[in-house]
């Protein structure tokens, strides 16, 4: 039994543009609100909403871009944009390849998702109040 709320499948989604797309044919096993400061800074945001999948299940078609930059555990993790607009698309770490990090703000229909934890809090904006979630990390757990 799952502690996410089911989404619909295929889940689909595109950037702003509509230039890059992505099908995803397996449901989510993780969904956050991610408060670092990298995620903060690529978003212009205070934190970011973003679905875990496996990555062997999402497609995505476009022209992308990849923005790379070494996380906290020194991993690198690559962020793909869309080459038109910059919508940021998607994220993989290269200490997790098998998972596709989704950026929720690129659904088609968010009304399935809904964030079930908040890492990074020890990062968060001193100006807002994190959103109530199942789970809360001060950094990002560890398996």
């Amino acid at each position: 039994m799952s502690i996410l709320p089911e989404m619909k499948l295929p889940i689909i989604g595109s950037c702003l543009c509509g230039q890059v797309t992505y099908t995803c044919s397996k449901s989510p096993f993780w969904s956050v609100n991610c408060h670092c400061r990298s995620c903060q800074k690529l978003s212009g945001a205070p934190y970011v909403s973003a679905f875990s999948v496996p990555a062997d299940s999402f497609r995505v078609t476009g022209q992308t871009v990849d923005f790379r930059r070494l996380a906290e555990a020194g991993h690198e993790v690559t962020t793909t944009h869309c080459a038109a607009c910059g919508s940021r698309v998607h994220a993989q770490s290269a200490g997790a390849t098998h998972l596709m990090n989704v950026f929720a703000s690129t659904l088609a229909d968010p009304s399935g998702y809904l964030p079930i934890s908040n890492v990074y809090l020890s990062e968060a904006a001193h100006w807002i109040e994190p959103p109530q979630a199942k789970f809360n990390f001060a950094k990002m757990p560890r398996a």
